[in-house]
């Protein structure tokens, strides 16, 4: 039986099927065998709108692997760890717009599925500002047992790995983009620049510090680092100064460039590095 058969076969056993689902993310050794691209969608769909999206699911691997598609939503913590929760507890969720095309495949060695994300916006007021959702797409191991007192199939669908493809919809009317640094402090080698986004959009930002020598007005700037930032939420980004920095008093500029060709926001304070001991 090919492929194809193998497929729609497995189709019509979901219809008597169980799910054991341990909702764990995927480890470093399927992340090798298993890849998808890209790793983001942006929509920019208006009330009432459609737009599509294309996932490239691979399999590298030397197995036939069975994969399902589905979503949930996501949060983002003040350090920018995602925390990922099931669909309909975020506030500003759009998983319940976002349909795959298919949703249920499979993949022979090397072989690899385009799948088609399509967001279907309503036409109401939820449409009016940023919303997002993760597409989960789900590596699975598929398990027959003869079902007791009858004489079909139970699939046992027992999935431990997933991949996480984040989705942006951004309405075309919602423009406002602001960022603001509320804090900047510095303990123990490391520097915190703490940002909020003000605005109504996803801020894709850059962020760096610029350290200068008060006594003899050298100025290095550390490693920038890029990070998106939710609407409404917080972010702390923290810069290593590195240990061989001689010790003196230093003006450190924490700057925020969220793509805004008029204004940058930043802070500025003094730190001293004390001696260091033999």
């Amino acid at each position: 039986m090919n492929s194809k058969s193998n497929l729609e076969s497995f189709k019509t056993l979901m219809r008597a099927v169980f799910f054991v689902l341990p909702l764990l993310f995927v480890f470093e050794g399927y992340g090798q065998k298993i890849s998808t691209s890209p790793t983001r969608l942006n929509f920019k769909v208006p009330p009432g709108g459609s737009q599509r999206g294309k996932i490239t699911v691979a399999n590298n691997s030397e197995e036939r692997q069975i994969f399902q598609v589905d979503f949930g939503d996501f949060d983002a913590s003040r350090e920018g760890k995602s925390e990922f929760l099931e669909k309909g507890q975020q506030a500003r969720s759009c998983a319940e717009w976002v349909s795959a095309d298919p949703s249920y495949f499979e993949l022979q060695p090397g072989e690899q599925q385009e799948i088609m994300l399509v967001m279907d916006v309503p036409q109401d007021s939820t449409a009016l500002m940023a919303r997002w959702a993760v597409a989960y797409i789900r590596l699975a191991q598929e398990r027959k047992a003869k079902q007791e007192g009858g004489d079909g199939l139970i699939v046992n669908l027992n999935q431990s790995y997933r991949f996480g493809v984040y989705i942006f919809q951004t309405p075309p009317s919602v423009t406002y983009s602001k960022g603001e640094v509320i804090d900047f402090t510095y303990k123990e080698n490391s520097l915190v620049l703490r940002l909020r986004n003000i605005g109504e959009t996803f801020l894709k930002c850059n962020s760096y510090a610029e350290v200068t020598n008060l006594a003899n007005g050298e100025t290095k700037r550390l490693e920038a680092k890029n990070f998106t930032v939710l609407p409404a939420s917080n972010r702390d980004v923290v810069f290593q100064l590195p240990s061989d920095y001689p010790p003196g008093k230093y003006s450190v500029l924490g700057v925020l460039d969220y793509g805004n060709r008029d204004e940058v926001a930043a802070a500025e304070i003094e730190i001293t590095i004390p001696e260091r001991g033999n």
